[in-house]
């Protein structure tokens, strides 16, 4: 198989406005996990969301997206999803999985996100999996599930009610993680054919890469000393050798019968090694696209617009490549 990388290309103009949104977030405090941020986090997260998802809906509505609700009923629980419709008939579906840290955020809060491939064709599927919100002891291991019942659900029910054969799943940061887990779950349950996959900066290491060890005050974002031992809270009862485990890190589980898949790596991101790492890994099994972003943090596609702007039709034209099969390209002309 194929590891092919590319660099984002930016202007000079969109460079200095990356940088410019750098300035302001070098001065913000830092987000870091302990219980009172932890209570307080969940609580302002479940009403931006509602907020956010009412406000939302009327504004896609005027542009011709219409947005509606859906409760699977799972064997494993119900899994709540939010689907964002095009007008026409959708020419695929894409699985989007939020990021938020496996604590906070929701489909809702990625809908200015999600709307650029429903105005590019597309359908998507959000998934409300579920949060870490009792506490940092809870296992992931409901939040994979429900992110394996919402692919396994657009790759049967979907593709009829939709009218589309093509699926496509999007993971940011945490959502990433979970996806990752979920196509290894999937495949390991039997199924076959997995639908590409877009990682964007997701954690694939919770034991820490070497960019993450590196962490320091300057880190954008993170608590940056302390980025390791908060990855280490998610699984508190293991050693640094269990939290390798493949069934937290991806990074280390057999890669065999997975499909391709694209990676988004921040230069500025201090979890950049998982991306890199991780499509070297990947690519010893599928063809593997890995984007490196200038001066991007986690999370930039919520803070540079410019940047994001860019990153978004390049993860587009990625998508619309596995459909056509086709190589990609980071040709500007093509924004």
């Amino acid at each position: 198989m194929t590891l092919t990388r590319h660099t984002l290309p930016l202007s000079p103009a969109e460079l200095k406005a990356a940088r410019r949104v750098n300035a302001v977030m070098a001065v913000t405090p830092r987000l870091k996990i302990s219980g009172w941020r932890l209570a307080v986090g969940t609580r302002l997260n479940a009403l931006a969301s509602q907020a956010s998802g009412r406000l939302s809906a009327a504004r896609l509505g005027r542009k011709g997206i219409a947005v509606s609700s859906l409760t699977l009923q799972t064997p494993d629980g119900p899994v709540a999803l939010r689907i964002l419709e095009p007008a026409e008939r959708p020419r695929g579906i894409v699985v989007d999985l939020h990021g938020g840290g496996w604590v906070v955020g929701s489909a809702a809060l990625n809908d200015r996100l999600t709307a650029h491939f429903v105005h590019a064709g597309f359908v998507v599927v959000s998934v409300d999996y579920r949060l870490l919100t009792q506490g940092l002891e809870d296992s992931l291991a409901d939040a994979v599930a429900d992110c394996t019942q919402a692919i396994r659900w657009a790759r049967s029910e979907g593709q009829a009610r939709f009218g589309s054969e093509t699926v496509l799943v999007i993971g940011e940061s945490a959502g990433a993680h979970l996806g990752a887990l979920a196509m290894l779950k999937l495949r390991d349950e039997g199924e076959r054919d997995l639908p590409p996959c877009a990682f964007v900066q997701g954690v694939f290491d919770l034991s820490g890469t070497p960019s993450v060890r590196a962490a320091t005050p300057r880190t954008l974002l993170f608590d940056g000393p302390n980025l390791q031992r908060d990855l280490a809270r998610l699984a508190p009862d293991r050693d640094e050798a269990g939290l390798r485990s493949p069934d937290l890190s991806p990074l280390y589980a057999d890669l065999n019968g997975m499909p391709a898949a694209l990676f988004v790596m921040g230069e500025e991101d201090p979890l950049k090694d998982d991306s890199r790492l991780m499509a070297e890994a990947w690519s010893g099994h599928a063809p593997t696209t890995l984007l490196d972003v200038p001066t991007a943090p986690h999370g930039f596609q919520h803070f540079a617009s410019t940047t994001a702007r860019a990153a978004q039709s390049f993860i587009l034209r990625w998508l619309d490549a596995r459909m056509q099969s086709e190589p990609v390209s980071v040709d500007n002309a093509n924004r």
